[in-house]
């Protein structure tokens, strides 16, 4: 699951919409369905345009199952909006899609539990916006990627 060839105009579509994702997430706690919808259309166009289709899509699935499993489980925790984000980083970032996974994951339990300490209520109590996390932590491969090229 090699990363797509990642253009700058790519780069920057995911830049923005994970931006944008992340203010709304903030603001109204929803990720549009049209954002990630335009965002993953123009992504697999991209990985087309590279060959890399089968690759990006794989990415992208297999980036999106875990979030999908948690939502199923616990739908008050995760909303769906989140799971297609995540799906949506995976066709763009390819294989590193689980470092920023895990520390936009790994942020948001730290923040989480430092809320509830603050707090002093159960983390299970303290619910956050998962997509400024998410972003943040696909912020880090996607600069990688773009200054490497």
């Amino acid at each position: 699951m090699a990363a797509m060839p990642l253009t700058l105009p790519a780069a920057v579509l995911l830049a923005v919409t994970l931006v944008v994702a992340s203010a709304t997430d903030l603001h109204s706690r929803v990720i549009p369905n049209w954002l990630v919808a335009l965002a993953a259309a123009a992504g697999v166009a991209v990985a087309a345009a590279g060959g890399e289709v089968g690759p990006s899509l794989l990415g992208g699935l297999l980036a999106a199952a875990p979030f999908l499993l948690a939502a199923l489980i616990r739908p008050e925790g995760m909303g769906m909006g989140d799971v297609k984000l995540a799906g949506v980083i995976g066709i763009y970032l390819g294989q590193t899609v689980w470092f920023a996974l895990a520390l936009g994951l790994a942020l948001a339990g730290l923040t989480g539990t430092m809320i509830s300490l603050g707090r002093r209520l159960p983390p299970s109590q303290t619910a956050l916006p998962l997509a400024p996390f998410l972003a943040f932590g696909a912020m880090l491969p996607l600069m990688a990627q773009v200054l490497r090229q």
